[in-house]
């Protein structure tokens, strides 16, 4: 019959030298080999139900022994891994028996602790077992083991770093000798604790070193950088430790090293004086560049105030030439009616006709000087670009002349454009001028429409063109072309390459700033000797596109209506008067916003208000808004050759209307007759 394993007398036996110790912080010793209780001289009655701490202690004697704290540190890495950990060779002194003496024998071991784990994986012991090296460290050759030791601290002070440890539990602290160095301690002089450490360290760094290391609840890495407490020359040291844990998470001991860094800061604290001294000259040169550019850009301001008054000059020169023009077409036609009228004479019409069409051109002019600033008013509706061009093109082959063909090439299925359609003929014939002129030997014009979409990614080419459709209108020529200076100068009101008193220099100022107006964009594509290319991108229109249809104009006749008329020039205004006088209304008259509120706040009945937008004071706008509030409803028509750079639509309410002066009176009696609604004639 098989007797049955005793399991307990097989672990005794085994000439390893082993303990098994519980799973917890105090590591209470379960079971002990005979091999190791004769190692370490100790009874089994004296160890086991024991801390391992408790009975193998440290030599009170070796002030360097910490051989507790790194036996502690393995065990409490084994229960966070549960995995086996393998000691490096530690030096363990065994007390020896009284009957040999006493005292300590100095012993070296060679440890790993295995941790054993039931089913689901938890430690449930470990087993501690060592190895007695003693007589092969002894053994070692003392020399090659001193030149080892000698070697590897001349490396730590070539690079002036020393190590330390330090164990909070009992306070102690052990320096490496190369650590000892760097501080400089007097012979015989140690630091074994971090009070005394605390005191090598300057007093104005105390307080931050200290509070590094200060939390031993926790485990905490420390980097810290501090002065030592001695005179010039100023020593700093860097210092980095790692915290060890034990079961309960508390720190049980650090390990760390402390590096001169003295070269380095040294070397830092004479950069910031550099940088600060560096500092101080860039102020001191911005200060200079500051002034010379202030001065540079006062010269420059001169010098383009100096450039403007030459081309205003060259502005008003051209313009004043064209006006006097005119006017002596308008006053020598006046001042013949005159006479022809004194001798009783009757035919007079061609004198009037004279008159007219030199006043007309004036507008003309004026309205061109209008575009330029982008002050016109603009009455913004959906046009049809194909049909404009169509029906100026009779018009623009009688402008060019026989040495010239023009054609059309309209693009198919185009959304109508959100436009004034009298600029806009305007601008296309300034455009096909401007090609005429190009060409003096004759050539080609080709004027063409299509679609075009600028996406979200900007164009180089077309800075300034925003994102969304447009309806392309270009005006080609093969005529002589222009240099890049002069394309760059191409919209300036005050550039023209043309003799002083041959033209304004406005036509191309006044389709630019007609486009801009209308929110489009202009491109120029020219080279000397091969002609040049002006587009036109005209916004979409978008919203109800259905074109009314024009019926036959008829003046209307007033029954009766009351209307404000608020000028302040007093020609403008009889004239205003009289003829809403002969159209049968009856009329009240303002000079000024104050006198027509004195009317509006009266019992006075006032069917419609026709205002000067640009009046002294308070400008028409301003007063139709106090009027309204006094008079619901009231409807108002502004009347303005300077609408303050916005378009009608911009500054109009229900029931208000505006005309851009100078208008003609059965233009003005029609609007007036469409406002109150009164039968034409």
């Amino acid at each position: 019959m098989k007797q049955p394993f005793d399991l307990k007398a097989i672990f005794e036996a085994l000439p390893n030298l082993n303990l098994v110790l519980s799973a917890d912080p105090d590591f209470i010793m379960l079971a002990a080999s005979d091999a190791r209780l004769r190692a370490t001289n100790i009874s089994r009655e004296d160890c086991i139900g024991r801390s391992i701490f408790e009975v193998f202690g440290n030599n009170p004697d070796e002030t360097a022994g910490s051989g507790a704290g790194v036996l502690r540190a393995s065990l409490e890495r084994v229960l966070q891994t549960r995995a086996p950990d393998r000691m490096a060779t530690t030096k363990y002194d065994i007390r020896r028996h009284a009957s040999d003496g006493g005292g300590f024998e100095v012993r070296y071991w060679s440890p790993i602790n295995v941790p054993v784990l039931d089913e689901q994986g938890n430690v449930t012991c470990i087993i501690h077992q060592t190895q007695d090296v003693t007589e092969q460290v002894l053994m070692q050759d003392a020399a090659i083991l001193s030149h080892s030791e000698e070697r590897f601290r001349a490396a730590l002070l070539a690079s002036g770093t020393g190590t330390f440890n330090w164990y909070p539990g009992d306070g102690s602290l052990y320096l490496d000798r190369a650590l000892e160095q760097i501080l400089q301690l007097p012979l015989g002089q140690t630091l074994d604790t971090f009070e005394r450490f605390i005191e090598q360290v300057h007093p104005d760094d105390r307080s931050q070193v200290s509070l590094a290391f200060g939390n031993r609840s926790q485990v905490h890495d420390v980097t810290v950088e501090f002065r030592l407490a001695r005179p010039d020359p100023e020593q700093w040291l860097a210092c980095k430790a790692k915290g060890f844990r034990d079961a309960h998470g508390e720190l049980a001991y650090m390990a760390g090293a402390c590096t001169d860094i003295s070269a380095r800061r040294h070397a830092e604290d004479a950069l910031r004086i550099s940088e600060t001294r560096l500092r101080q000259l860039n102020e001191e040169l911005e200060a200079r560049v500051a002034a010379e550019v202030a001065e540079r850009s006062h010269t420059e301001e001169a010098l383009r105030q100096a450039q403007k008054m030459d081309a205003v000059g060259q502005l008003t020169g051209g313009i004043a030439h064209d006006f006097n023009n005119l006017l002596t077409g308008i006053i020598g036609s006046l001042d013949l009616m005159q006479r022809r009228h004194l001798r009783g004479e009757q035919n007079l019409e061609r004198y009037i006709d004279a008159a007219v069409t030199s006043a007309q051109r004036a507008a003309a002019l004026t309205q061109r000087l209008l575009a330029f600033s982008r002050r016109q008013t603009l009455h913004l509706q959906p046009v049809d670009v194909n049909q404009l061009v169509i029906s100026l093109e009779d018009l623009l082959n009688r402008t060019t002349g026989e040495n010239i063909a023009l054609q059309t090439k309209l693009g198919t299925g185009l959304l109508p454009a959100c436009l004034d359609a009298n600029q806009l003929e305007s601008a296309m014939i300034n455009l096909v001028i401007n090609a005429r002129d190009a060409m003096p030997h004759g050539g080609h014009i080709t004027v063409s429409t299509s679609s075009f979409v600028m996406g979200n990614r900007p164009d180089p080419a077309k800075r300034g063109l925003t994102e969304g459709e447009y309806i392309l209108l270009s005006v080609t020529d093969t005529g002589t072309g222009m240099r890049p200076e002069v394309i760059e100068r191409a919209f300036e009101p005050f550039f023209t390459t043309k003799p002083i008193g041959q033209g304004t220099g406005l036509g191309l100022s006044m389709v630019y700033g007609y486009i801009k107006q209308v929110k489009g964009y202009i491109q120029i594509e020219s080279r000397p000797f091969d002609g040049t290319s002006v587009h036109l991108y005209l916004p979409v229109h978008r919203g109800e596109t259905t074109l009314e249809e024009v019926e036959p104009e008829r003046t209307p006749q007033g029954t009766g209506e009351t209307i404000l008329v608020v000028e302040d020039e007093p020609v403008v205004r009889s004239l205003v008067v009289e003829v809403l006088n002969d159209l049968g209304y009856e009329t009240l008259e303002a000079g000024e916003a104050s006198e027509a509120l004195l009317i509006t706040e009266s019992q006075q009945r006032i069917d419609l208000m026709v205002s000067d937008v640009g009046l002294p004071g308070m400008n028409g706008r301003q007063l139709a808004e106090i009027v309204r509030q006094q008079r619901p409803g009231l409807k108002v028509l502004f009347a303005t050759g300077y609408a303050e750079s916005f378009a009608a639509n911009d500054i109009l309410g229900q029931d208000m209307a505006v005309m851009t002066k100078p208008f003609a009176i059965d233009a003005f009696a029609l609007k007036v007759g469409e406002m109150l609604g009164t039968p034409a004639g």
